[in-house]
């Protein structure tokens, strides 16, 4: 008897358990696919070309692109259009953003209404703190916008925002876009850095993120990779040994008599 409800403990010790671990995966929210990307050369000098692309992003979504360290970003009284219940709209000063990370916080005290907050839902939506309110955010350029339910028009708001950023932005002024199925290349240009490995990030309208690193070396010159200076080195060798050989020195004390 004793043995019986040994094991009906440990099964029903077991079924909290795993109820348990399902409650706690179902409330995670999902995060997005992430996409990949690969740099060409991964080796480059200071103000150089490097190519990156990128595979399993969203279709026909634009793509921006970092370079560096996530830095804590923020703005604050932002510029701003809109009327009525929305949707308003403004930008913050730095992009790209990493998604999930930004917060806006629209504050209408001024006119008697109140503060409120719009939460990054990762996929460039946001969730308003009040029912019915929502919001968007351009992972790529920065641009926000939320909706309200009451009529604001008139009522001074103070804008203001924090989000993570990257060290410098890349993005090839002329913009990225990735194809039907969610392909890209770009070419982007290292900044002035120390020597070093640097993340470079590519990030898309939906919220899709991928990484890879690039190793920053002054002392390779513009315009050449890593394997052209292998081989360009290697050329030397063989120049320097073929022209530069100590001459032979022929022993002529001997004279015919």
């Amino acid at each position: 008897m004793k043995k019986l409800q040994h094991k009906t403990r440990t099964y029903t010790t077991a079924f909290v358990a795993c109820l348990m671990l399902s409650i706690i995966i179902a409330v995670i929210p999902m995060a997005n696919a992430a996409g990949a990307i690969t740099l060409n050369p991964t080796t480059q000098g200071l103000e150089a070309s490097v190519t990156v692309d990128g595979t399993g992003f969203g279709a026909t979504k634009a793509v921006g692109i970092g370079f560096g360290a996530e830095v804590a970003g923020s703005t604050t009284d932002m510029a701003y259009n809109g009327t009525g219940v929305g949707p308003y709209t403004g930008r913050v000063s730095n992009w790209p953003i990493k998604p999930g990370s930004f917060v806006l916080t629209s504050d209408t005290t001024s006119g008697g209404g109140l503060i409120s907050t719009y939460i990054d839902n990762g996929d460039g939506t946001t969730s308003g703190s009040f029912e019915g309110a929502v919001g968007t955010i351009n992972y790529v350029t920065g641009e926000w916008s939320r909706t309200t339910t009451v009529d604001v028009t008139g009522i001074a708001t103070n804008y203001s925002a924090t989000y993570i950023q990257y060290q410098y932005n890349v993005t090839p002024a002329a913009g990225v876009t990735t194809g039907g199925s969610g392909a890209f290349t770009a070419s982007i240009t290292v900044p002035i850095v120390t020597d070093g490995s640097y993340t470079v990030t590519a990030v898309d309208t939906q919220g899709n993120v991928a990484t890879s690193t690039l190793v920053v070396d002054h002392i390779i010159p513009e315009g050449l990779t890593v394997g052209v200076m292998v081989l360009l080195s290697a050329v030397a060798v063989i120049v320097s040994t073929r022209y530069f050989k100590k001459p032979k020195i022929k022993n002529n004390t001997q004279v015919k008599l």
